[in-house]
């Protein structure tokens, strides 16, 4: 008969430091989503397209640079691509939002993952 002591436990995992980081920016991302659908519709009126996608280039801008720290990975990645193609575009001049529709789109369904728990 094997009796086990203290000493053949096996620790506990350490808590993970970065938790409550997460679950906050995890909150932010369902913002986000809202607020990249409000912007991509606003992006349709000529007036206001290039602030528009501004504002979309800034919320991939955001979220690029923490998502992948926070173990969002693919997020990261779409949204750092995202901010690429449209910082670019906002520095050459005209600009046609339908260019950007898929971007967008993948960025959304990113963001969508992320929030249901698919870090990727």
């Amino acid at each position: 008969m094997l009796v086990s002591g203290s000493a053949d436990r096996v620790p506990a995992p350490p808590p993970d430091p970065l938790a409550t980081i997460r679950a906050r920016f995890l909150e932010t991302v369902e913002s986000h989503a809202f607020q990249l659908a409000v912007l991509r519709s606003a992006a349709e009126d000529p007036a206001t397209e290039r602030q528009a996608l501004a504002g979309v280039m800034m919320i991939a801008h955001r979220v690029s640079g923490v998502a992948a720290t926070l173990g969002f990975h693919s997020l990261g990645e779409v949204a750092a691509e995202l901010d690429h193609r449209l910082s670019l575009a906002l520095k050459s001049g005209p600009l046609e939002a339908r260019a950007f529709d898929a971007a967008v789109a993948g960025f959304h369904a990113a963001l969508h993952a992320a929030r249901i728990g698919h870090p990727g």
